[in-house]
């Protein structure tokens, strides 16, 4: 709904610096805001075509209406005012309610330690400092698409599209690091705020706008009472929640509270949760994503992991359950009979990507919109967790096969990595098995998610020891 007139707000509470020597302090107020990821555009040409018993639409193909749905007769008015101040309030019960309902199923279900102990901080290696640090597992998922955020800022700025990167992104700076963690952090965000697709607002069409909500715990007291069916979990009762109509604003608020974010056990992790979820809001999130018999999947699946909804939400702003291009429905072939299924998955070409595990056993379909990213940074999901693979050289998103030889990079938030992996695909390799294998063979994992891509290439590991 429209804004109302503008009114002083208090400015977004700072959190107190922390003791320790090696946490960050507040950056310079004078360094330029970075422009958030470049807006989605259309994927490329070579999408797979869907099978018989499906029908996929991409919403860049017809800007129409679906078959059978009628334009809204009554637009709701989108507009507010972006210049309009920030302002911060407590979380609310109902929200906290809300918000875990949502990833839990059960409003009483609290984040366990991992969650509520994870920061994103960085690497001492000397060779790994752009790599985040995994403390326990579990938020792998949130982990690593921070991490991608961070190496498409570290390695390419804000360039659109992306030149290939200098060399100094191996050995990044104090504040370097601390700009690349504001980066991702305020461009996730509102990334979930400003994002316009998903199965529950007319796919790909424009809806009403979103401020962003970024959640802040700017004291260690608590707000939130204890009930029957309200625990503490040691973060959610003392969030605040800043409300920001712009995104220089987004930014701003999460470089105040960078330490915060960035502490070693701090609440980083669930602050994002929160963040994400309520600039996107849980009846949206609730419509994003596929629901058989009205049953509504929640977002943290068993052994404490991210679900794909979850992973898509932070990757492309809406929480989608599918990994695949456009649309699909399955039914018939215009979607108008009542027994006809649509399932959501990525609208446009993203900024960053996404390669599995389970495609390489087929289980799943990857759709070039995330094998075919802006930037070559790639989420890897394999064995039940998440990394990153990525590449300095802006060109490796697109293969080519008359290349022989590409080099690309992985790191593990959780791998406890001392050393840099430089994995070489080679196109002229013997003896590379087809297919994604049995899952029981000793070929590394990450190897058959890297065929999902590349195709039949060798993948050496340049001493490296191979992760089973």
């Amino acid at each position: 709904a429209p804004a109302p007139a503008p009114a002083p707000a208090p400015a977004p509470t700072t959190a107190p610096k922390e003791e320790e020597k090696e946490e960050p302090k507040e950056e310079e107020k004078d360094d330029p805001v970075p422009t958030p990821a470049p807006a989605p555009a259309p994927a490329p040409a070579h999408v797979p075509a869907p099978t018989p018993t499906t029908t996929t639409t991409t919403p860049d193909s017809d800007p129409s209406p679906e078959p059978n749905s009628d334009p809204d007769p009554d637009p709701v008015d989108d507009s507010f005012d972006k210049d309009y101040p920030p302002s911060t309030d407590k979380l609310t019960l109902e929200e906290a309610k809300a918000v875990r309902k949502l990833v839990f199923k059960d409003s009483s279900v609290t984040f366990n330690a991992a969650w509520a102990k994870q920061g994103f901080f960085f690497s001492k290696e000397e060779e790994l400092q752009y790599g985040l640090i995994q403390l326990e597992g579990g938020p792998c998922g949130v982990v690593a698409t921070v991490q991608a955020f961070v190496l498409r800022h570290l390695l390419f700025g804000d360039a659109k599209p992306p030149a290939d990167a200098k060399e100094s992104w191996k050995e990044p700076g104090k504040k370097e690091q601390k700009q690349a963690v504001c980066y991702a952090i305020a461009s996730i965000i509102w990334g979930c705020a400003s994002s316009k697709v998903g199965t529950g607002d007319s796919y790909g069409k424009v809806t009403m706008n979103r401020p962003a909500k970024v959640c802040i715990a700017p004291d260690d007291k608590a707000h939130l009472q204890r009930s029957k069916d309200f625990k503490h979990d040691g973060v959610t009762e003392k969030i605040h929640v800043v409300t920001c109509f712009n995104y220089e604003d987004c930014y701003q608020t999460v470089r105040d509270n960078l330490s915060t974010f960035m502490k070693k056990d701090g609440p980083g992790v669930i602050l994002l949760c929160f963040s994400c979820l309520l600039s996107r809001t849980p009846e949206q999130v609730v419509k994003d994503m596929d629901s058989s018999e009205g049953i509504v999947p929640r977002m943290i699946g068993n052994h404490g992991y991210a679900n794909q909804e979850f992973v898509n939400l932070y990757m492309t702003g809406a929480a989608v359950s599918n990994t695949f291009d456009g649309q699909k429905i399955l039914g018939d072939e215009t979607g108008a009979s009542d027994d006809a299924m649509t399932f959501g998955g990525i609208a446009h070409q993203n900024d960053i990507g996404f390669l599995t595990l389970f495609e390489a056993f087929g289980n799943l379909e990857c759709g070039q919109n995330f094998k075919v990213p802006v930037c070559p940074v790639w989420v890897v999901c394999s064995e039940s967790h998440y990394s990153t693979l990525f590449s300095p050289v802006a060109g490796h998103t697109v293969v080519d096969e008359s290349v022989k030889k590409t080099d690309i990079y992985y790191f593990d938030p959780l791998g406890e990595q001392d050393e840099e992996i430089k994995l070489t695909l080679d196109r002229d390799a013997e003896d590379v098995p087809e297919g994604g294998g049995e899952e029981t063979d000793l070929t590394p994992p990450i190897d058959k998610v890297v065929r999902t891509k590349w195709g039949r290439v060798g993948v050496d590991w340049n001493g490296a020891e191979p992760i089973l």
